[in-house]
């Protein structure tokens, strides 16, 4: 690693803890949990911008993942662990384990399939999770799960959140610049000519929603402790669509942008919600808006596949 490396990778370590000792010192708990909720989003954008952004396969199936990383650190925590707080990091990384396990289920039939089709079928497995959680009585059904162990403080929540999301960049950004993310770059030009250069095009793919699973459990788990309940109705199709709009937003293909886009679209809502509009959900309105602007003026999203740094 070299001198410049090592003053980024400083320069971001120091302004972690400067934040979070702003935020822990200076601010009240409402924006606290908003940084927190940003750093889960940055996650769920970070893990579909993969898939979708590098490998080119458009999966709505992210809020599936994100129900199985949720139920499964939720259970393991209360029934094994005696709801204790500081067993949270291992039950979050058992839940983005059987996420992937389900990523490669799905993977197997699904990726003879390309584009519109692939999209449904993924729909339809989180569909079918959320339906599965809907009727199971063992995690409350519809009433949703409740008592989920939370963090202790707001530190110790963005300490592991944090680092969470620092993992899942490094390794989605340099799986990005490795000889695998060229391989899922030329499918994502021209998958015949990769194909025809003997490019593994299934096993290409397979890995990428593997490793686009793995984290996507692994947010889902960590937004589970992180508000102490949930039921499947936060595991819709809706939270789906907020998660795709998170890395078109930021740029499909760039880890960075999506970082970005979630920051923003975590902050924008709060931002309007405090507007005088006499009742009206102005975001319902805001939202669209910005999206058909997004892609007349900018189509490729914020950086297209540039990254900041």
């Amino acid at each position: 690693m070299n001198f410049l490396a090592k003053n980024k990778l400083l320069f971001f370590a120091i302004s972690f803890v400067v934040i979070g000792a702003i935020c822990n010192f200076a601010l009240n708990s409402y924006i606290q949990a908003l940084v927190v909720s940003f750093m889960i989003n940055a996650i769920m954008a970070l893990s579909l911008n993969f898939i979708t952004g590098v490998a080119n396969q458009f999966s709505l199936g992210q809020a599936g993942f994100m129900a199985l990383g949720a139920y499964t650190s939720a259970v393991l925590t209360k029934v094994y662990f005696a709801d204790q707080w500081y067993f949270i990091p291992l039950t979050a990384f058992a839940g983005a384990l059987v996420s992937t396990v389900a990523g490669y289920l799905v993977a197997l039939p699904s990726f003879k399939l390309r584009g519109d089709y692939l999209a449904i079928v993924t729909m339809g497995f989180a569909e079918i999770v959320r339906v599965l959680f809907l009727n199971w009585n063992f995690v409350g059904g519809p009433r949703g799960y409740n008592g989920v162990v939370k963090w202790p403080d707001f530190l110790t929540s963005y300490g592991f959140t944090g680092a969470a999301l620092f993992l899942t960049f490094i390794v989605l950004y340099h799986l990005k610049i490795s000889w695998f993310g060229r391989n899922l770059w030329a499918l994502n030009e021209d998958e015949i000519a990769a194909e025809v250069m003997g490019t593994p095009i299934a096993k290409n793919k397979r890995f990428a929603f593997l490793f686009s699973s793995f984290f996507a459990g692994l947010g889902g788990a960590l937004y589970g402790h992180h508000l102490g309940y949930f039921s499947p109705a936060s595991f819709g199709f809706l939270m789906s669509v907020q998660i795709l709009i998170f890395a078109v937003l930021g740029g499909l293909g760039s880890m960075s942008g999506s970082v970005l886009a979630a920051g923003i679209l975590t902050a924008l809502p709060e931002i309007l919600r405090s507007l005088p509009t006499g009742g009206i959900d102005i975001r319902m309105i805001v939202f669209p808006i910005l999206l058909i602007l997004l892609m007349i003026l900018r189509p490729q999203g914020l950086l297209g596949r540039k990254e900041l740094f």
